[in-house]
């Protein structure tokens, strides 16, 4: 561009620039001017940050300098003191000191410097206790203080002072013997750890080996009896876990482990050991010298009494019996107080596994005796469970007589009810189903509560079946023992799988079979008492499909056929009864009032009837809806062949009552029938003044009428003989004796015999779906 003026870092002289037009030289000016500024002000910014760097290094500087001046100050007077004259004074100075040790300054500084390791040494004490330290590295402290207290004691120099770190010793003694005893109480793998814990207890009370030994036990002892008072399974498992890890330890460190960490204990002077050198708290390295000579030189006494095996083995037998009877104890009240079989049984698999595996590592008679009583233990509170289970089942029925006193029918019998009602399709026809069969067994509210408790009863009785087949099927191999060590290995084995699952199942089969039979007395308690027929049918057939369950799965000895041989035809007879006498109460009216007699309906040459009268058709209508009432499910062959008989010999005794057709008195039927009910009797004589043909006509029809009502009477009966047919019947019907005198009353020929014979069976193969439930023993 023509107005951009040039670079100035292209001219090689300041005379280039003036070669310009002047405007183009002030345009270079200010450019220049603009630069100048631009660098001024970063030349600036690069000074001042160079300048605290500058400060910072000078100040450095300046320190070294310093410390400089220091060390060379140092460095000469270190060269001035270290002359022959600086050397020699230092001797002197040590020649006096010895030549003062004696005296009664000296005795004052030992007392000090005494008093002040004593402080330490109390105070190290108590700090490594609170930290969990080592126990024997206490117990050399306290010895320590002990001496330290006993030394400035005699040096005529006790004060207050001194009587306060006095009873600070007692109470820190009592502490460690506290802290040993938690320390024994812990089990630990390490066997060294336990060795010096047991050094310190016979430190710091000059024990002997077997008295450390019985106090080694006596602690293992109350932290077993302690885990004991919680009685559950865990604590129970934790005390197996402490007795066979106190045999472990008990062996392991008696008696030679402990002789040998006992014995270095007297090998050199207590001031001397290593771990209290170690100590820069203590400053043995500076009040060492002070201390008195004979607390320099004491080593440590401890009781050298040889320990025998035999005696160890013995003192563990001791302990072992008051282990096992409190184990005893402990597993005695957790099963009393444990109801789940299942918890028992897995209890009953850890804690034999455990005491076996202890057992196996051991060859003690006692122990053996101990397994047979654990086993025995659990043998009997699976026995009592079983029992207890069984025994629940002979109060399901209690509430017998209140279910059958009180109406809780919740429960349709029609099943085409059941379209107006709403199901829960989340679970399919699930509710449907059992809607259904509800209604189609009858289990209304009563039911299906015992039901549910017969139900809830027997679950429980098969998941203890179950039990025992998980009893004789538990591998015992698997665990870290191997029966081949004990001494009666397979004999325990047979008893663990075998005889104990055996033992269990039999004894629940009998406390359920006794169970069983309770209930089958309390339902014919029931009946002896007029309970609800219907309520106890159903009851024995819900009772009849788990008994046949109870067989299966467990094996249940119980003669149901007898029971229910004894027991149901004589609910279906007082069922029976109950449904005549209501249907014959209603329809009471109906049989004794003769209706009209439909002869126009007839049919035929000559003319006979071909369906019953209405009372007859009224009278099973009846019948079958009071039976439909009391549940389709009561109607079984042989509950309808009960209905049956009963209802025969009802019919024919009012039949035969003072109904007879020989002392009914017809009149002139009215429209072309013959209305019984309305016919006169022997009034005769107040028609005199009829003549004699008249009277004569009248004895006719009366006489035809009659003829009409026993020839429909003999087609009812032929009819009702047909619907009262059953298979069980042994002789002939009570109503043939009946259809046998009407049919020499009507005299009809063999022909209108037969044909009113075919006439009634027609009609009922016509009809008898109306009267499903009369139907099923009529074929």
């Amino acid at each position: 561009m023509a107005g951009q003026p040039p670079d100035p870092r292209t001219f090689e002289s300041w005379e280039d620039a003036f070669q310009y037009p002047l405007p183009v030289v002030r345009k270079l000016e200010q450019q220049l001017r603009k630069n100048i500024d631009e660098n001024r002000q970063k030349l600036r910014s690069l000074v001042g940050a160079s300048y605290r760097d500058l400060l910072g290094t000078a100040e450095r500087i300046i320190e070294m300098d310093e410390q400089i001046k220091t060390v060379e100050s140092n460095l000469s007077d270190i060269g001035r003191k270290c002359n022959a004259r600086a050397v020699g004074r230092v001797g002197e100075n040590h020649a006096k000191m010895r030549m003062t040790r004696n005296g009664r300054e000296y005795g004052r500084d030992q007392t000090m410097a005494q008093t002040k390791v004593l402080e330490s040494t109390l105070s190290a004490s108590a700090r490594m206790m609170r930290e969990g330290g080592d126990a024997l590295t206490v117990a050399k402290l306290l010895v320590l203080s002990r001496l330290l207290h006993k030394s400035v004691g005699h040096s005529g120099e006790a004060s207050s002072v001194i009587e306060n770190h006095g009873r600070k010793l007692a109470s820190l003694r009592r502490k460690l013997l506290a802290f040993i005893g938690r320390s024994m109480q812990r089990p630990v793998t390490d066997k060294t750890y336990v060795a010096r814990t047991l050094c310190a207890y016979a430190l710091v009370t000059s024990s002997s080996a077997k008295d450390v030994l019985k106090h080694f036990l006596q602690v293992r002892l109350q932290l077993i009896e302690a885990k004991a008072e919680s009685y559950t399974e865990s604590a129970v498992l934790q005390m197996l876990d402490l007795y066979r890890q106190t045999l472990d330890d008990a062996r392991s460190l008696f008696p030679k482990l402990f002789a040998e960490s006992l014995s270095h204990l007297g090998k050199s002077p207590l001031l001397q050991d290593a771990q209290l050198q170690s100590l820069s708290e203590l400053s043995l390295d500076v009040y060492g010298v002070w201390i008195a000579p004979d607390v320099q030189s004491f080593t440590p006494w401890v009781r050298h009494e040889q320990l025998l095996s035999s005696e160890v083995h013995e003192g563990l037998n001791a302990w072992s019996r008051h282990v096992e009877h409190r184990l005893l104890e402990a597993v005695t009240v957790y099963l009393r107080t444990e109801t789940d079989a299942h918890a028992v049984v897995s209890a009953r698999k850890e804690i034999v596994s455990q005491y076996l595996s202890l057992l196996s590592a051991s060859s003690n008679n006692a122990e053996s005796k101990a397994v047979e009583q654990l086993r025995s233990l659990f043998l009997d509170r699976l026995k009592s469970l079983a029992e207890d289970c069984a025994r629940e089942g002979s109060f399901v029925l209690d509430d017998l007589d209140a279910v059958g006193t009180t109406t809780l029918s919740s429960v349709t019998t029609n099943i085409w009810q059941l379209a107006s009602k709403d199901f829960d399709g989340s679970r399919g026809a699930l509710h449907l189903r059992q809607a259904v069969l509800q209604g189609r067994h009858g289990r209304d509210e009563g039911v299906r509560m015992l039901c549910g408790k017969l139900d809830s009863w027997i679950e429980r009785l098969q998941a203890l079946s179950d039990i025992t087949q998980r009893m004789r099927s538990t591998k015992w191999d698997e665990a870290d023992f191997d029966f081949d060590d004990l001494e009666d290995g397979d004999a325990i084995l047979e008893c663990l799988a075998k005889e104990d699952p055996e033992t269990i199942r039999s004894t629940l089969r009998k406390a359920t079979s006794d169970a069983v039979r309770q209930i089958d007395a309390s339902v014919q308690s029931a009946f002896e008492s007029r309970g609800d027929e219907k309520l106890l049918l159903r009851l024995l057939r819900e009772l009849d499909r788990r008994k046949r369950t109870l067989i299966e799965s467990i094996g249940v000895t119980d003669d149901i056929e007898v029971v229910f041989a004894d027991l149901v035809p004589s609910l279906h007879r007082q069922l029976a009864e109950n449904v005549a006498t209501r249907v014959f109460e209603q329809t009471s009216d109906t049989l004794k009032k003769h209706t009209v007699v439909p002869v126009s309906l007839w049919d035929g040459l000559p003319a006979l009837p071909i369906q019953p009268s209405p009372s007859t058709y009224k009278l099973l209508a009846m019948l079958q809806r009071i039976m439909s009432d009391a549940g389709t499910d009561l109607w079984s062959p042989a509950a309808v062949t009960a209905l049956k008989s009963n209802l025969e010999q009802k019919l024919v005794q009012q039949l035969t009552s003072g109904s007879s057709i020989e002392s009914e008195k017809a009149r002139p039927t009215t429209n072309g029938h013959t209305n019984i009910d309305e016919t006169p009797n022997n009034d005769m004589s107040e028609h005199t003044d009829a003549g004699k043909g008249a009277v004569l006509n009248c004895k006719s029809k009366v006489c035809d009428t009659r003829h009409n009502y026993q020839i429909q009477q003999l087609f009812d009966v032929l009819y009702l003989q047909r619907v009262m047919r059953h298979r069980n019947r042994a002789d002939g019907s009570a109503l043939q004796d009946v259809a046998t005198e009407l049919a020499d009353s009507v005299k009809l020929d063999k022909a209108s015999s037969e044909r009113l014979h075919k006439s009634a069976n027609e009609y009922w193969k016509r009809t008898y779906l109306l009267f499903g439930l009369l139907a099923p023993s009529s074929s």
